[in-house]
């Protein structure tokens, strides 16, 4: 049986996709380290998600006791479809194996496969938490990712450094 899904394991599982997506990232730095640029950019977002597993984390302990309770089951039964249909499962599935990325397409799509369904999750997950400043500050700097990750990938323009406001 699938464990029931809280509060606390909905920001648990965010906490586990910036592992993924910082642990995928630094990967694809040294896979391209010989395109400097591309390297830095991957380097980026995955001190970005560093970051932001570190402020998912900190939400996380500062919920009230009964915050961390069970959600309701059309609240739960939504965070669990956007999550595992975007980030586990499926030909587009944003946290497979670096491995099997076979160029720098690949690479990108992937990134921007990761960063979508970041930001498809944690748009969620504010629907069902409510206004959250340290929320609302992941999802504005998602937002800047998929945009860069877009931007690069048509145009090559240079990632520049990412800054979260951290509430």
């Amino acid at each position: 049986m699938i464990e029931k899904l809280t509060l606390q394991r909905a920001i648990e599982f965010a906490i586990k996709t910036e592992q993924v997506g910082g642990q995928l990232y630094k990967k694809l730095a040294t896979q391209y380290a010989g395109e400097r640029e591309l390297a830095e950019m991957f380097e980026l977002l995955a001190r970005d998600e560093e970051a932001h597993e570190k402020q998912f984390a900190r939400l996380r302990d500062s919920l009230a006791a009964d915050a961390k309770g069970d959600l309701g089951p059309d609240d739960e039964e939504y965070l669990r479809a956007v999550a595992t249909a975007e980030i586990f499962y499926g030909d587009n599935e944003a946290s497979g194996p670096a491995d099997k990325i076979a160029s720098r397409e690949d690479a990108l799509q992937r990134a921007l496969s990761l960063e979508k369904a970041s930001l498809l999750y944690y748009s969620a997950m504010r629907e069902v938490l409510g206004a959250s400043a340290p929320l609302d500050a992941i999802i504005a700097a998602e937002k800047e990712h998929l945009v860069r990750v877009m931007r690069y990938m048509f145009t090559g323009a240079k990632m520049r450094g990412l800054i979260d406001e951290f509430p």
